[in-house]
């Protein structure tokens, strides 16, 4: 019998995708072994949000089961229900959750991720870097899974925090914010709830975490475009510097009141002073 036609999948943007029949297909690298390596080991620790991990193809293909529900693509502005309150609070769970998860998974030595070759200093765990609108499937606004793990690598708890409330609150500029379906979104409240969802005790300096991770985000895209990384060179020219520099130029203007917002609700509840950690 021979195999299902191939359906093109939206996103993708680094990596193209296409499903047949019940898997995902997509480019592999000298990362894909250790991503799903990565996958088995979060899986196994009860992380059921991550694709299941199925091989190679014939074709040389990463192969991951397909995971079925809704996507936003790259359409916009994204669909109602990826700004609903109840998907916010269900990424701190999840990403406060993956972060439990793959607390002891420490590969030993340095391991060839798509960022460049890194052992995981001690501070850092291995990170999914994109936990972004754009990387979940959802039904009636019910988290299903995160997909595209391909970015995984080192890094902290925290910057992977602050990269899903640059993305989910969300704190990109008013422009931007506005052509992904916005309307002025209650940033205050939404990064609250975000943070109560992941277990954040310790929230001093939370706002400079998001504007230090834009701008490693920034810095990396521009150097990978430099060096003639084509999908990268293409997130250039389709204008993400310019969004990041606004999210920046934002957060420099209103970051010190939400940061001011999240240290007055930190004395209400009694939280500052305590010692806490930047999750589980």
């Amino acid at each position: 019998m021979s195999e299902p036609s191939e359906i093109p999948l939206s996103g993708g943007t680094l990596n193209p995708v296409s499903r047949v029949g019940d898997t995902v297909r997509r480019a592999a690298g000298p990362w894909t072994p250790f991503v799903h390596d990565l996958l088995r080991h979060v899986r196994g620790r009860g992380f059921g949000l991550a694709p299941e991990p199925l091989g190679l193809d014939d074709a040389g293909r990463e192969v991951l089961r397909y995971v079925p529900g809704d996507t936003v693509g790259w359409s916009l502005p994204w669909p109602d229900w990826i700004r609903s309150t109840e998907l916010l609070e269900s990424m701190g769970r999840a990403t406060a959750a993956y972060h439990a998860a793959v607390a002891d998974y420490r590969p030993a030595g340095a391991v060839p991720w798509r960022s460049g070759p890194r052992a995981l200093a001690d501070d850092e765990i291995v990170c999914h870097h994109d936990l972004a609108p754009y990387n979940v499937v959802a039904t009636q606004g019910r988290l299903l899974g995160i997909i595209d793990w391909d970015l995984a690598g080192p890094g902290t708890s925290l910057s992977d925090l602050a990269f899903v409330a640059w993305q989910w609150v969300p704190l990109h500029g008013p422009g931007v914010s506005a052509a992904m379906g916005w309307s002025r979104p209650d940033r205050a409240g939404r990064l609250i709830r975000l943070l109560d969802a992941y277990g954040l005790v310790q929230r001093a300096g939370f706002v400079e975490a998001v504007m230090a991770r834009i701008g490693l985000n920034r810095a990396i895209m521009l150097e990978r475009a430099e060096s003639g990384d084509q999908a990268y060179r293409a997130l250039v020219e389709s204008g993400h510097i310019s969004g990041m520099d606004q999210a920046l130029s934002f957060l420099e203007v209103d970051g010190p009141a939400l940061q001011a917002v999240l240290d007055g609700a930190a004395r209400r509840d009694g939280s500052a002073g305590r010692d806490g950690s930047a999750g589980p």
